[in-house]
């Protein structure tokens, strides 16, 4: 795994545990819920990932310049 996908994979699991922070931890239905959720949003990040590579393209040749879209 590359690093920009294991930072991604981190940032993932920091943000949805935050969201989820008020949850009953001992229900083991969250504890389930949780990890589906993050599953399934590191997997769309990974395919997303490996269709912008087969394409030859990085998230960065997608984003917008820094002075807008109107130069």
């Amino acid at each position: 795994m590359k690093k920009k996908h294991l930072v991604t994979l981190v940032r993932t699991i920091k943000d949805i545990l935050y969201a989820h922070r008020k949850a009953d931890w001992d229900d083991k239905n969250v504890v389930e819920t949780v990890s589906e959720v993050i599953t399934k949003k590191f997997s769309k990040y990974m395919k997303e990932q490996e269709d912008l590579e087969r394409m030859g393209k990085t998230e960065q040749d997608y984003l917008a310049p820094p002075n807008g879209l109107n130069q």
